[in-house]
């Protein structure tokens, strides 16, 4: 399982727009290997973080690479939103103390 985390700071007057397109599916969730999105917004923090969870890397590359992708990040006015661009990162989940309660749940039981 692997987490890509996307770190993005947005003016104020932007993050109700940001968020609002965030929860707009844009066929994500028909991919394969996709397990969840969440969306952190900043309280002691600068700037928003989206995490979305995927069985493997190679389900992530394969959305990054398919129309639906393409569809979802089209609007130029997103991208304009970034006060200072964004930072993906990938990572792999090396321990998942979550329960199936837990809005971050990733293990399978």
């Amino acid at each position: 399982m692997i987490v890509v985390s996307n770190r993005v700071t947005i003016p104020d007057e932007r993050v109700e727009t940001f968020e609002e397109r965030l929860r707009t599916s844009y066929g994500i969730e028909e991919r394969p290997g996709f397990r969840g999105m969440t969306v952190l917004a900043p309280v002691d923090a600068e700037g928003h973080i989206t995490m979305t969870f995927w069985e493997t890397r190679e389900d992530y590359e394969a959305w990054r690479e398919s129309t639906a992708f393409e569809s979802a990040h089209q609007e130029a006015s997103a991208e304009r939103a970034f006060k200072n661009g964004n930072t993906v990162e990938v990572h792999e989940v090396a321990v998942d103390r979550s329960t199936t309660d837990s809005p971050v749940h990733v293990s399978e039981k």
